[in-house]
């Protein structure tokens, strides 16, 4: 047992040190040379992380069936190591960026429907998805000067867990830790009653969720959004991200949903959150490349 600990402690060091040496890279390498990078990293990582490859392609297959083929799945598979390997060194590189050079990176779409939702002062549900640069979305919002806050799971690697709170503290990045679930649920409820926007990513497994359909299959899904925008009668809006062509990133802002509110909670969650799945749905199919939850088990 002292072996696997001494290890897993060994593995978590090497992969901070790891971090750390990008984080340093891109204090010192021009912001513009990322996507040279990140095409290098993006060309070994696709032949060497062949576990993930596999989870991906049955993913795509599970999602799209024989209306994608190998070659599709391949080429979506290289382009979101690709996008994945940029927003790593995206974020990492943002404290050395001037916020209004940030403020360019972005255009923002919708963004009349945020300030009408906070007009109406009891909060924002945000309802998002891994996609796209998603935490340069917080930040690009925060710096907007909106008070957007999101539920996270830090790592359990204390080495990163501390690096990235202290990446959270430069960018001025709030977020709510879900090791503590009662402290995570108490802050989350503090949050909305001060008007303020949290997110919920929606699009991952949730064991302790509600059954709802996702690409045609059945998948559990997590219910907080639905449960705080019926409970503190919080306007729920959609808030997603991707990057253009053109290499800068949209986000968009769609709403408010119109939510079921009957007298039957229990049926208007799993309703409202099944719709809440279907418009992440809707972006995952636009932007299939740019969604980093093909990485994980989200079809079990």
């Amino acid at each position: 047992m002292k072996k696997k600990s001494f290890f897993r402690q060994l593995f978590h060091i090497f992969t901070f040190v790891n971090v750390y040496g990008f984080y340093l890279l891109t204090k010192i390498v021009p912001f513009s040379f990322l996507p040279v990078i990140s095409k290098i990293m993006g060309f070994f990582a696709s032949s060497v992380i062949l576990k993930f490859k596999k989870l991906v392609f049955r993913n795509l297959k599970i999602a799209f069936g024989d209306d994608m083929d190998r070659k599709e799945r391949e080429k979506i598979f290289r382009r979101l190591l690709y996008e994945m390997f940029l927003n790593f060194l995206e974020i990492l590189s943002l404290p050395k960026i001037h916020p209004d050079r940030i403020k360019k990176m972005v255009k923002v779409e919708g963004e009349n429907i945020l300030k009408d939702a906070l007009k109406r002062g009891k909060g924002v549900v945000g309802v998002c998805a891994h996609l796209g640069n998603f935490p340069l979305m917080q930040i690009f919002l925060v710096k907007a000067g909106y008070p957007v806050n999101m539920i996270a799971r830090d790592t359990n690697n204390i080495y990163l867990a501390r690096f990235g709170i202290n990446l959270r503290k430069k960018l001025g990045t709030p977020s709510i830790s879900k090791w503590d679930l009662k402290r995570a649920i108490e802050e989350s409820k503090k949050w909305i009653k001060n008007n303020g926007i949290l997110c919920f990513y929606l699009d991952q497994h949730a064991g302790n969720g509600v059954k709802v359909k996702f690409f045609g299959r059945d998948v559990f899904a997590p219910v907080g959004a639905a449960v705080f925008a019926r409970k503190y009668g919080s306007c729920a809006v959609g808030i997603f991200s991707f990057r253009e062509n053109n290499g800068k990133h949209r986000i968009v802002i769609e709403g408010p949903y119109q939510l079921k509110k009957t007298s039957n909670p229990s049926k208007d969650i799993v309703e409202n959150t099944a719709f809440f799945l279907k418009r992440v749905e809707y972006y995952v199919r636009k932007y299939p490349e740019q969604w980093f939850s093909w990485l994980h088990r989200r079809f079990r």
